[in-house]
């Protein structure tokens, strides 16, 4: 592969990786990694298939559906932010607290408060923090920018390196280096990818999960049975779609792809002063005048001039 290819193509990566941590600081900031919108009121309609909800759990699945979740909310969902579209944006926080602590705890009041206030100040036994799967999706993210960072320098170095050698690194180095720090970031992204998509509902019934396994450990098989039905039809009544956040990871992840084949079949090689010379002589020839050519004789065709004595 002729090294002005070579050169070029090394360069192309360094775009696409810029592009990357370009798209890597949009999907860590904009608060759009899904948008979650209730499409119908789910509830009446199981209690009209003869489905009799206890009267307190009701009461919760009111309040949820008044305060959180109203059918003409669009709420979209962010590793730092939760906003409610035309309305207010909030935080990525969840209610946390002991299951001893439950019943101070867990009511749809310090759920929202969690989201749009501060802090839970008034209890010191219940706080807020992010979703587990947030907090991973957000540990990942912030190593894969370092880690486009490091892919960035590696690649300037490359096609600077004949400017300014390092005595104990090469090329080779430099691609190895390439190649673990996109394959690293592949798979960041990867479990990026399948986090989100495994835990798309995770917000959105939080609430009722967590009453959920409340009365299944409690026993009360009644309430749980209930809210495990209530679970499921929302789970087919919410509707989930993707935001710009996710689509820059599937971009992100195109693109880191790209770079990890290009790191590992490109070669870039130092000229010696010699090959550098050669190469010049290549690309401009110069006609050098041959030395003259000797005629040889045979000895069989020289004539000598007679002398005559004298």
């Amino acid at each position: 592969m002729k090294q002005s290819y070579a050169r070029n193509l090394i360069l192309l990566s360094l775009i696409l990786s810029l592009i990357s941590f370009i798209l890597s600081l949009i999907a860590y900031y904009l608060p759009n990694w899904k948008h979650v919108q209730l499409h119908s009121i789910s509830i009446p309609r199981i209690i009209s298939e003869n489905h009799q909800i206890d009267p307190l759990i009701r009461s919760e699945v009111d309040k949820y559906y008044d305060i959180l979740y109203r059918q003409d909310q669009i709420h979209s969902y962010g590793l730092l932010s939760h906003c409610i579209a035309g309305d207010e944006c909030g935080r990525n926080l969840l209610p946390a607290y002991h299951e001893t602590n439950y019943a101070l705890c867990h009511n749809i009041k310090y759920h929202h408060q969690c989201i749009f206030s501060n802090s839970l100040t008034s209890l010191t036994k219940c706080s807020c923090q992010k979703p587990s799967y947030i907090s991973i999706i957000h540990t990942l993210l912030i190593l894969i920018l370092i880690l486009q960072i490091l892919f960035i320098f590696i690649n300037l170095l490359r096609l600077y390196y004949h400017y300014c050698q390092i005595s104990f690194l090469n090329d080779i180095k430099f691609r190895l280096i390439s190649m673990i720090s996109t394959l690293i970031s592949l798979l960041f992204l990867i479990t990026i990818i399948i986090q989100h998509n495994t835990n798309r509902f995770n917000e959105p019934l939080e609430f009722f999960q967590s009453m959920y396994h409340h009365y299944l450990r409690i026993q009360i098989y009644k309430f749980s049975n209930d809210l495990d039905l209530i679970i499921k039809q929302l789970e087919h009544d919410l509707d989930i779609s993707l935001g710009a956040s996710y689509i820059c990871i599937i971009f992100i992840l195109i693109l880191t792809f790209i770079c990890f084949l290009i790191s590992s079949i490109i070669e870039i090689k130092i000229l010696s002063k010699f090959d550098e010379d050669e190469n010049i002589n290549e690309q401009n020839p110069i006609l050098i005048q041959a030395p003259p050519i000797e005629r040889f004789i045979p000895s069989e065709q020289i004539r000598f001039t007679r002398q005559t004595k004298v």
